[in-house]
């Protein structure tokens, strides 16, 4: 298949022909498709606690520094200083990670704190009916979840909130550090931030594309989710895969959100300015405001079947230039804005293994291997 040529700055370092067509990316190759041109570089691994990673996110706030979510223990890896000669990890589960991180299938940094950190909150998703790791049967109480990245509250249980909500239930509860969570969305398998404490994710229960609103964080270990306000798009027009993590990234100047459409094999794009609004809706947690929101835009920037895709997982935008990995066959593609392929990069890696993508600069991408229980950089050779 004929790549295309990009007439864009950004693309300035990638190697051309001439005017009309485009070698490729060389983070992908330079056309190649195979990795003989780019440098696969090994940076985690499960001595470092990864436990099937499924979506990786560095903290803006804190150079050098991956977080990486992992489904089996449902858990946190954080590198530091990743990849250089001083890096080190952490592996944290929360204390009550069987609910508030059941099952965790992709991370999203955003932009408030809690007010008594100074620290950027961060939001998770979770492929869970809430089972608490089978201890159960599901009833569906299920969402995103807001976190602090704090080091003293991360992971950290909260006395304060034991003692409160100890005293309220009668028994001892302890929820952990989470700083809120709201439950329209089980089986949620992407999310991608917003503004303050507002996030979209990928509903795989609902086939839906929601957006939360936290609002204000009830903090660490608290159970107040009353001021959260959730807004459903586009039901029924994305579709779930069980076990494939469906990522998502929010360009926030055009206000378009470009969606791993796993079960439908497409990239689709969602006009999170449009629709009108289709009044209230049940509720799971009483208290919470749920909308619907009719008739969003929402289309195929991409058909997978069209570029031998078979089920699109991660996906990040930089520079003008979409990433997707394709969990199936193991490829990472490249497309322009209006859906044309750049460049493609077969990547040898097991099948049912990429997931998570993070493209740190047009010639850097991250990646994790769920199967292998790695998180690679790749950068040209």
């Amino acid at each position: 298949m004929r790549l295309v040529f990009l007439s864009v700055a950004v693309l300035a370092g990638c190697s051309t022909k001439d005017d009309d067509e485009e070698v490729g990316l060389p983070v992908l190759g330079l056309g190649s498709e195979g990795i003989s041109n780019v440098q696969l570089i090994k940076v985690g691994t499960a001595q470092h606690g990864l436990n099937t990673p499924r979506d990786i996110a560095f903290n803006p706030d804190v150079p050098g520094e991956l977080w990486v979510v992992n489904r089996a223990d449902d858990s946190v890896t954080i590198l530091s200083g990743v990849g250089s000669g001083d890096q080190t990890s952490e592996h944290i589960i929360d204390p009550f990670a069987m609910h508030f991180m059941d099952e965790v299938s992709s991370i999203a940094f955003g932009a408030a704190m809690h007010e008594a950190s100074s620290s950027l909150n961060f939001g998770t998703c979770q492929e869970s009916t809430n089972t608490y790791n089978g201890q159960g049967s599901s009833d569906y109480f299920m969402g995103p979840s807001l976190w602090s990245s704090d080091p003293d509250i991360f992971g950290e249980s909260n006395s304060d909130a034991i003692a409160y909500l100890s005293d309220l239930f009668g028994f001892y509860t302890d929820l952990g550090s989470h700083l809120d969570m709201l439950h329209e969305s089980p089986l949620c398998m992407g999310i991608a931030h917003d503004y303050d404490n507002v996030y979209w994710v990928f509903d795989g229960y609902n086939e839906s594309i929601y957006r939360y609103d936290f609002q204000e964080d009830h903090g660490p270990g608290y159970d107040d989710h009353e001021d959260g306000i959730m807004t459903r798009f586009a039901e029924g027009e994305v579709s779930y895969e069980a076990d494939v993590p469906s990522h998502m990234i929010l360009d926030k100047e055009s206000r378009l959100l470009y969606i791993a459409d796993t079960g439908n094999n497409r990239i689709a794009v969602l006009d999170t300015e449009s629709g009108e609004d289709g009044g209230s809706i049940a509720t799971m947690e009483p208290g919470t405001t749920h909308l619907q929101m009719d008739d969003a835009s929402i289309w195929t920037l991409v058909d997978g079947a069209e570029f031998g895709m078979e089920a699109p997982s991660g996906i990040d935008l930089i520079d003008g230039v979409i990433f997707v990995s394709d969990n199936s066959t193991s490829e990472i593609l490249a497309f322009d804005v209006d859906g044309n392929l750049i460049d493609r990069l077969d990547t040898e890696i097991e099948s049912g293994s990429l997931m998570g993508i993070y493209a740190k600069s047009i010639e850097e991408l991250w990646v994790t291997s769920a199967k292998e229980n790695r998180v690679y950089r790749i950068e040209p050779r």
